[in-house]
């Protein structure tokens, strides 16, 4: 969901929203940035809206996909109200909230916000756990300062919306192994980077004694096109699938055996142009490189 930059336009989020709800996508996600330091503008724009609210917003137009977070910034913002902010629109949603978390890496916007920066690893940890704690009414251990608290409504989605940790280090899968359901890499890691850190989340995954397996959602731009691909290409730092729908599904499969689905980033500079690659990965990648999107 383009919630940055020239096309985060409160018209197009919408009618983006209801075209992948109509046309197959599995689900839509939005970035998280509260302000932009000058030296980033020219990554993400002036204009970037708010995470949460955007979810929210389009969690009312739309009526089937799943409302991701590529990732929320966990220290930026108050646990507890954030708790509370993602519980209303897993509630509000009927149960399609997906909760992708980052510690963040944006020096100069946790100085602006006045969040500590070097602590941000320990807060998101703590967090997490809050979040846990209300939705899940646990009031033992850390959790035990909320227990003469209520909070209502809590999550749909049984025993709350699933966790994806964020971030391409054994750090960050190690969070996920010890606070998540999964993890969420993205393509700034090369395949043979991929492949050694899902061996190392399974084996963690498992001797942590985790029961059934980790979701992956691998975040990944796509671009369909006739045009021979650049292969230093890159969409925000991160490596992009280009090339006929054909080449897409196939480099798709190849990636399937690693992770359990994609976070498709529709590569567009126009608002004609998201619409015409919406249009052709659902036709002609979604079905056949199909986990979800």
């Amino acid at each position: 969901m383009p919630s940055s930059g020239a096309l985060a336009r409160p018209e197009s989020m919408v009618a983006i929203a209801r075209r992948a709800d109509e046309i197959g996508f599995d689900s839509i996600w939005a970035i998280d940035h509260i302000v932009i330091p000058a030296s980033g503008v020219y990554v993400f724009g002036e204009d970037v809206y708010e995470q949460l609210v955007v979810l929210a917003h389009l969690a009312a137009v739309t009526e089937r996909v799943r409302l991701g977070t590529t990732v929320m910034v966990v220290p930026y913002r108050n646990p507890i109200v954030t708790a509370k902010m993602l519980a209303t629109i897993d509630a509000l949603s009927g149960g399609r909230l997906i909760l992708g978390v980052g510690s963040g890496w944006l020096e100069e916007e946790f100085d602006a916000l006045g969040v500590d920066y070097p602590s941000r690893g320990p807060v998101t940890d703590e967090a997490l756990d809050t979040f846990v704690s209300l939705w899940t009414r646990r009031d033992e251990g850390r959790s035990a300062r909320f227990g003469n608290i209520r909070f209502a409504p809590t999550p749909v989605q049984d025993p709350h919306p699933p966790i994806l940790i964020g971030g391409n280090s054994r750090r960050a899968i190690r969070r996920a192994v010890e606070l998540g359901q999964g993890w969420h890499p993205t393509t700034v890691l090369g395949k043979a980077e991929l492949v050694s850190l899902v061996d190392y989340l399974r084996a963690s995954w498992e001797a942590a004694g985790r029961r059934g397996k980790p979701e992956i959602a691998l975040g990944i731009p796509v671009l369909v096109t006739e045009t021979p691909p650049d292969p230093e290409e890159t969409w925000l730092g991160a490596r992009m699938v280009v090339g006929s729908p054909e080449q897409i599904v196939a480099e798709l499969r190849g990636l399937a055996e690693f992770v359990t689905h994609f976070v498709i980033h529709v590569v567009a500079h126009t608002r004609e142009e998201l619409f015409a690659q919406l249009d052709l990965i659902a036709r002609d990648v979604l079905p056949g490189a199909r986990l979800r999107s």
